[in-house]
């Protein structure tokens, strides 16, 4: 498809149709990566303000829900969209880690109710840690390798953690160290 035709406003239903699947396949799912992966299925190569308004148009007439996320330093937050209204007010029930060999995705592409799944798992998994321990672990298994607390992967995990406890899925215990809830 020419970026003509998709900025075209005959084909705005279609287009809208495959923005729902699309969420509906890699939910939850930033505008980012979304208009990514629309432009790549198109066989679109260049974007442009043009594009990438058309892009956020088409994203918003979907109606689907979305959460708009903000790491700490962000001007503007990112979109996130989820197929299911109900998936994004807690948990995610999984998280996504890159396919062997290949790169994570970027923190701000992450919802924070994915990588809170992967804090709980993470907690479990290593029978309770403290709380920079766990930023790093969870870290790494979503993928990343470096874990500075001023990066992006940390500030997300950070995030995580915060969301979960207020999810009240981890407590503290004596120790001091995080663990999912109803595990002593």
């Amino acid at each position: 498809m020419s970026p003509e035709t998709f900025c075209d406003p005959l084909y705005t239903k279609a287009l809208t149709e495959l923005v729902v699947r699309i969420v509906q396949a890699e939910s939850p799912i930033s505008f980012d990566l979304l208009s990514s992966e629309m432009l790549e299925m198109l066989g679109i190569t260049k974007s442009s303000a043009k594009i990438k308004a058309r892009c956020d148009y088409l994203a918003r007439a979907s109606r689907l829900p979305f959460t708009t996320q903000m790491l700490d330093g962000e001007d503007e937050g990112t979109n996130i969209y989820w197929a299911d209204k109900e998936a994004y007010l807690g948990i995610c029930p999984f998280y996504r880690v890159p396919v062997i060999g290949g790169k994570p995705r970027k923190a701000h592409d992450i919802a924070v109710q994915e990588a809170a799944r992967a804090v709980i798992d993470t907690a479990e998994a290593q029978f309770g840690l403290p709380r920079e321990s766990l930023i790093t672990e969870t870290a790494k298994a979503l993928g990343f390798s470096r874990t500075a607390s001023n990066t992006d992967c940390y500030k997300l995990c950070d995030q995580a953690v915060d969301y979960a406890f207020r999810q009240d899925a981890l407590n503290v215990d004596d120790n001091g160290f995080i663990k999912p809830s109803g595990i002593n």
